[in-house]
C-alpha cells in the first residue's frame, strides 16, 4: 500500500469493466483527474464515497448530442450530466456550427464537450440558403475550405444531415469527405436521406460511401430512422458491409418518438405515407403550443408558416424495433438530446438510464449494458476514455442498479432519473443525487 494521500477514494462498490467484460469488487483511488490505482487496501484520501450496494462505471459519452443552440447549452448539458454522461459529441445531423460561432460560449462547459462541423453550416456560410438545391461549383470549393480550417481547429469531424438537406448529390459530398480524408480520427455521423420505406436504400448509400472512402462513417440514431418495420434488415445490411471492410456504425435512443424541427424536409408532404400516421400522432414540443397536437385548430399549417423552428415529437416508431436496434451488440446508446427554450423531448434527461434499465430488464450483464454507454462509443469516437484502469480519466458513475430508472415524461422532459448516486468528472464530484454540484467541471475539446 502506498503512502500516497489521494484525492478521492471509492470503496465498497462493484466496479464495471466494460472493455474486459467483467466486474469487480475493487477500490479506486484518485489523484490529479487520473484513476492513481485500484486496491483492495483502504489508501488515505481527502474525500471518501462508500459505494456498498451499488456500481461504479466509467462516464457514459454521447456521442450524438445537440449543443448548438447557445441558450440551451446549460439545461442540455446539466441534464445529460445528471444522467450519468461525462462526456458529449455536439454537432450532429449537420447542424454542427461553426468554431468561431460556438466556441466562446462553451469554454467552460458541464461536461467534457467536443464539436463536429455541419455540412448544413458549411453550406450555409458558403451562401446556400434552399435547403432543396444543391451547391454550386464555387460554394463547394468555399465548404471545403472552410471545412479543412474547422477541422485543423479540432472539429471532431464531419455531420451531415441528408434529410433536411433532400437533394444534396453525391457530388456535394465527395470533396467534403475527400478533405476529411486528410486528417486522423476524424469520422462522419450521418442523419440517412430518408426514413420509413426508403430507410434501407438510404442506409446502403451510406454503406457505399463507407467503401469508397477509408472514413469511419456513423448512422444516427437509427432506430428512428429504420424502426417502421425496415430495423432488422438495415442491420443485416450494416453487418454485411462490416464483414466486407467497410467501416460502419451505428448509434440509438431508447424512445419510439424522435424530435425535430416542424419546418425541416421531414415534414413535407407524404410523411404520413411514410409512418403510416398523421398529425394526430405529432405532439408539439416546444413553444406556446407546447402540449398540443397537429391535428388542433390547424396547428400544423400554421406552426409550419410561422414558427418553423418549433420542435414536433412524432410518436411514430415501433417500441419493438428500437429495442431490437439497443440489444444489438454493436450499438452504442446516444441521446440525440435537443431543446428549445429548455423544452423538447424527454431524451435530454433520460436516455442512459432509460437504456440501462431497459438493458438489463432483458439479462444483459450490467458490464455489456454498460459498454454500450462507455467503452463502445468511445472506440468509436477515438476517445481515450470510457474505462476503468489505472492512468484513466476519472471520470465515473456511481449507480444503484435496483433503482435505476428514468423519470422524464413528454410533458414534464427534464425530470432526472432515479439511481444515480454521484457523478464524478476529472476525479471531482459534480453530482450527487440529482444536484448539480458547484461550478462547472467539464473542459472542451479539441481533436488534435
Amino acid at each position: 500500500m502506498t503512502n500516497t494521500k489521494f484525492s478521492l477514494l471509492i470503496k465498497n462498490g462493484t466496479v464495471l469493466f466494460p472493455d474486459q467484460a467483467r466486474e469487480e469488487a475493487v477500490n479506486i483511488a484518485v489523484s490529479d483527474g487520473k484513476i492513481a490505482l485500484l486496491t483492495h487496501d483502504e489508501p488515505d484520501a481527502g474525500f471518501v464515497i462508500d459505494a456498498k450496494g451499488l456500481f461504479v462505471s466509467p462516464g457514459f459519452i454521447d456521442s450524438h448530442m445537440h449543443d448548438e443552440e447557445v441558450c440551451d447549452g446549460d439545461t442540455v448539458e446539466k441534464a445529460l450530466l445528471r444522467q450519468g454522461v461525462t462526456t458529449a459529441i455536439a454537432g450532429n445531423c449537420g447542424s454542427g456550427p461553426l468554431a468561431a460561432d460556438i466556441l466562446p460560449h462553451r469554454q467552460k462547459p458541464w461536461l467534457n464537450l467536443g464539436y463536429l462541423t455541419g455540412h448544413t453550416c458549411l453550406r450555409e456560410a458558403a451562401g446556400v440558403t434552399d435547403i432543396y438545391a444543391a451547391a454550386n461549383e464555387e460554394q463547394r470549393e468555399k465548404m471545403c475550405k472552410l471545412l479543412r480550417s474547422e477541422l485543423e481547429n479540432g472539429s471532431f469531424g464531419l455531420s451531415v444531415g441528408l434529410e433536411y438537406m433532400p437533394n444534396t448529390p453525391p457530388e456535394e459530398l465527395a470533396p467534403l469527405f475527400d478533405i476529411v480524408k486528410e486528417f486522423k480520427q476524424r469520422w462522419i455521423p450521418v442523419h440517412i436521406r430518408s426514413d420509413g420505406p426508403q430507410a434501407v436504400a438510404a442506409t446502403d448509400e451510406i454503406i457505399e460511401y463507407a467503401k469508397k472512402w477509408p472514413l469511419r462513417f456513423q448512422i444516427s440514431h437509427t432506430g428512428s430512422m429504420t424502426a417502421f418495420g425496415h430495423l432488422a434488415e438495415v442491420l443485416q445490411h450494416i453487418e454485411k458491409a462490416a464483414d466486407d471492410g467497410a467501416d460502419v456504425t451505428f448509434d440509438c435512443y431508447p424512445y419510439d418518438a424522435f424530435c425535430t424541427n416542424l419546418g425541416s424536409a421531414v415534414f413535407d408532404a407524404g410523411f404520413e405515407e411514410r409512418w403510416g400516421k398523421g398529425l394526430e400522432s405529432l405532439e408539439i414540443g416546444s413553444g406556446p403550443y407546447r402540449g398540443k397536437w397537429l391535428n388542433e385548430d390547424n396547428l400544423y399549417d400554421r406552426l409550419r408558416k410561422e414558427a418553423p423552428e418549433t420542435l414536433i415529437i412524432a410518436h411514430v416508431m415501433r417500441g419493438d424495433e428500437v429495442e431490437l436496434c439497443l440489444m444489438h451488440k454493436n450499438c452504442a446508446i446516444a441521446s440525440d438530446s435537443l431543446l428549445r427554450g429548455g423544452h423538447g423531448h424527454p431524451r435530454a434527461a433520460g436516455t442512459f438510464p432509460r437504456a440501462l434499465r431497459m438493458l438489463a430488464d432483458k439479462g444483459l450483464p450490467w458490464h455489456e449494458a454498460v459498454r454500450k454507454c462507455t467503452a463502445l462509443p468511445a472506440a468509436m469516437n477515438w476517445l481515450n476514455k470510457g474505462v476503468i484502469a489505472e492512468g484513466a480519466d476519472a471520470d465515473l458513475v456511481i449507480f444503484d442498479g435496483e433503482a435505476l430508472r428514468d423519470n422524464a415524461t413528454f410533458a414534464m422532459e427534464l425530470l432526472p432519473p432515479d439511481g444515480i448516486k454521484w457523478v464524478i468528472l476529472g476525479g471531482t464530484p459534480a453530482v450527487r443525487n440529482n444536484e448539480v454540484l458547484g461550478e462547472p467541471k467539464g473542459h472542451l475539446l479539441r481533436r488534435a
